[in-house]
């Protein structure tokens, strides 16, 4: 759903300020429509019967709000997991190729270094505005492949620890894969349309309540009518773990590099 993508973009701040002023503004006039046409006392009969029923529809409906939330939240979870582990397998590959010659060993190093770095740059903006990879980013990624391929162990330790290097990029491409997936992947769109659905007569249920006061029932249809935007709002911000204000920031991959300079300084220092 594009829009949804887009409407993510858009600072938090300035949306949740919209839904508020919306919601006042909105539930100010449809009590002023509803009491145009059905003026007070029209609906005093009702409120026993529309009482009953809006708690039951309300229970509902909060179930699968709460549900939806509960699913977008594990999600956005296992998105930084998986980051956590794509730095994680790096962090170890880094350590696997000390074994290895030093010209095998120098370049492999520097690859990881282009691409840790090439993910904050390149790839980490093109997630968030189109959940999509860098392709430079991907041109890096392969040649850790390439270097890989050409890998010659000259003995025993080397050719143990080039099987635990092949197992090392391939989490590496297993945790890529994952981490672009999400960052792309909707909400089901039969719970979108559930919850989109279901919002309409949770917020007109309160237009069918008989009061002498119109700021109370205003008031009561804007709460209602606001926190359901709200709950929205959240999965919406969820659903997308790299867009927005509300997302997963590259400090992981940051961290990595720090780790990394760190380790090239002091192995300059012991040689």
């Amino acid at each position: 759903m594009n829009w949804m993508h887009t409407v993510s973009q858009w600072p938090l701040w300035l949306v949740v300020v919209g839904l508020c002023v919306f919601s006042l503004a909105a539930s100010w006039g449809l009590v002023a429509l509803v009491r145009r046409y059905a003026p007070y006392p029209a609906f005093k009969e009702n409120n026993e019967l529309v009482g009953f029923t809006y708690a039951v529809f309300g229970l509902i409906y909060g179930v699968l709000l709460a549900f939806t939330i509960i699913v977008a939240w594990e999600r956005f979870a296992e998105t930084e997991r998986i980051v956590m582990q794509e730095t994680t397998v790096l962090s170890e590959l880094w350590r696997d190729i000390k074994v290895f010659p030093a010209t095998d060993r120098d370049g492999l190093h520097s690859n990881l270094i282009a691409y840790a770095q090439s993910v904050v740059d390149d790839e980490w903006p093109v997630m968030a505005l189109r959940g999509k990879g860098s392709p430079k980013t991907a041109k890096l990624y392969e040649q850790l492949w390439d270097r890989t391929y050409v890998l010659h162990p000259e003995t025993k330790l080397q050719e143990g620890y080039l099987a635990q290097v092949l197992g090392d990029i391939n989490q590496l491409s297993s945790s890529r894969r994952l981490r672009l997936l999400y960052s792309r992947m909707d909400i089901n769109p039969i719970l979108w349309l559930v919850l989109l659905v279901g919002a309409a007569p949770t917020i007109g249920y309160t237009l069918l309540l008989a009061n002498k006061h119109r700021w109370i029932q205003v008031c009561i249809t804007m709460s209602i009518m606001l926190i359901v935007l709200l709950s929205l709002l959240v999965v919406l911000s969820l659903q997308y773990p790299f867009t927005g204000d509300v997302s997963l920031q590259p400090e992981a991959f940051r961290d990595l590099l720090e780790s990394f300079h760190q380790r090239l300084l002091a192995a300059g220092g012991q040689g």
